[in-house]
């Protein structure tokens, strides 16, 4: 079952997709996820969102039975964690280092803590930042708060697919992030990049990469989408012969090629 946490706060960012910050510390890295128990309901693999000195957040998208279950609980209520499990981002290999971090819809709650990590003070372990991020509209973006702050101090691009049938006024870009890579200065072989979102979008995006010259050993993904128990023992996950909870979720993209749908 794991360990009680209790919620301390929720963010609703849309209608399926709120996050939770929990009263639970996780030593963990940036890439990780914890399995999410309700009693008499089933548990579920979450990505971590956060890490913060009050414990960690996490961010799901009501779709299935527990996650529609945990839409219905409230501050002060508590769930069951286990973990952190899995494999992070190699934070190493980033070190001084020219970083491009792309991801699409609830991707993002995956790359958060990367980002947040490299804009820490110690900002000497990033050479340079960048950030593109893709929403389906205006009204399915996420962490509007945290991006307003990231924008300070790294480059940030955000782009819908459309902006039909929006009440806001929207000047963001429009279209795939694929298309606005090229935008983004100063990439080329030794340019590390993070890429997080449904299959189609990464391979694109890789194609578009490696047009700038990026060199495909610089790219990690994480395939976290794929996972259902988390521990490796329903094989749901299982792909020729990597389980992606327990080799992954984050692989460099070399690797990956074999393992994307």
């Amino acid at each position: 079952m794991g360990r009680p946490a209790e919620i301390l706060k929720i963010d609703r960012h849309t209608n399926a997709e709120m996050s939770f910050k929990l009263g639970a510390h996780i030593q963990g890295i940036p890439g990780q996820f914890v399995i999410v128990s309700l009693a008499q309901v089933g548990e579920i693999p979450i990505s971590i969102s956060g890490f913060s000195s009050t414990g960690v957040e996490i961010t799901f998208r009501k779709v299935g039975k527990v996650t529609s279950e945990l839409s219905h609980l409230k501050a002060g209520d508590e769930l069951y964690l286990r973990g952190p499990y899995g494999k992070g981002f190699p934070l190493e290999c980033f070190e001084s280092q020219r970083l491009l971090v792309i991801a699409g819809g609830t991707g993002v709650a995956a790359i958060k803590p990367l980002v947040e990590y490299c804009l820490h003070d110690d900002k000497h372990k990033i050479k340079k930042l960048d950030v593109l991020l893709g929403f389906r509209s205006p009204k399915h973006i996420l962490f509007r708060k945290e991006l307003k702050r990231w924008e300070k101090n790294c480059g940030v691009v955000i782009t819908v697919d459309t902006t039909e049938d929006e009440t806001e006024a929207w000047a963001g870009g429009i279209g795939f992030v694929v298309d606005f890579v090229k935008h983004v200065s100063d990439i080329g072989p030794k340019t590390k990049v993070v890429i997080v979102g449904p299959p189609l979008m990464i391979k694109n995006t890789v194609r578009e990469l490696i047009h700038h010259d990026v060199r495909d050993d610089n790219i990690w993904t994480s395939l976290e989408r794929h996972m259902k128990c988390g521990v490796g023992k329903c094989g749901h996950c299982r792909i020729r012969d990597k389980y992606v909870c327990l080799d992954g979720p984050v692989f460099n993209y070399v690797e990956a090629t074999s393992l994307i749908d």
